[in-house]
């Protein structure tokens, strides 16, 4: 039997969210309601509950000395837990702070029921497995990419690799079109961060703007490259 054959077998057990919870476990459920930029949880908070969403969408961030505030990842209701990760690595304090994008709606459960009811439970525990290993799998590439960058040069790689895929044969110039928070999705930072970066490459004269748009003609693409700083 292949290997896809065996994935296969499995195949419907690659969610984790609330719905998939027995009405036993559902019971002991809080139902909360959060604003927009309201934070559910802040790193360094202690273990007590998983959050599962059941309707808008959360942002994973980080803080660093440097006051830049990196994003980890974006949940919703599909994907939408907060605490597995801690709850099966034996971490007790939460890793990073969780903020609403949207008016967002989350279930709170004990941490203690829901790690007493997956340990008990082999599917459970095989849809945690695949949470956790594709989201690891998902983020490798950019942590790769990332890892010693800070914010500044995070956005100077976009802005490099931008110029790169839409400079077209008979023109010099790109204009820029994503918006701060594609740009903030694209590196895994803030959209504050993008912005003050972006001040700061217009200061640096490595891009310009014009009509509210960035603008990288051949120099600044010339001066984005001989700025990069690897830390």
């Amino acid at each position: 039997m292949s290997i896809h054959k065996k994935w296969d077998r499995y195949a419907n057990e690659t969610i984790f969210n609330f719905s998939i919870l027995p009405e036993d476990i559902q019971r002991y459920g809080k139902e909360l309601t959060y604003e927009p930029k309201q934070f559910i949880v802040f790193r360094g908070d202690y273990l007590r509950y998983i959050y599962f969403i059941k309707s808008g969408q959360a942002l994973g961030t980080r803080n660093y000395e440097d006051g830049n505030e990196y994003n980890y990842f974006a949940i919703d209701c599909e994907n939408g837990s907060i605490g597995l990760l801690e709850l099966f690595a034996r971490e007790p304090e939460y890793i990073a702070s969780i903020m609403c994008t949207t008016e967002v709606t989350a279930i709170r459960i004990d941490a203690e029921i829901i790690y007493e009811y997956v340990m008990e439970n082999q599917e459970m525990l095989r849809r945690c497995i695949t949470l956790v290993a594709q989201d690891l799998y998902k983020r490798s590439a950019n942590d790769g990419r990332f890892y010693y960058l800070d914010g500044i040069n995070r956005v100077r790689h976009y802005f490099v690799d931008y110029y790169n895929t839409h400079l077209h044969e008979n023109h010099r110039e790109v204009t820029v079109y994503a918006e701060y928070r594609d740009i903030a999705t694209s590196v895994g930072i803030s959209i504050r961060t993008v912005g003050r970066s972006i001040q700061k490459l217009k200061m640096n004269g490595e891009i310009r703007s014009r009509d509210k748009k960035v603008v990288i003609d051949e120099n600044n693409y010339r001066l984005l490259l001989s700025s990069f700083n690897l830390q």
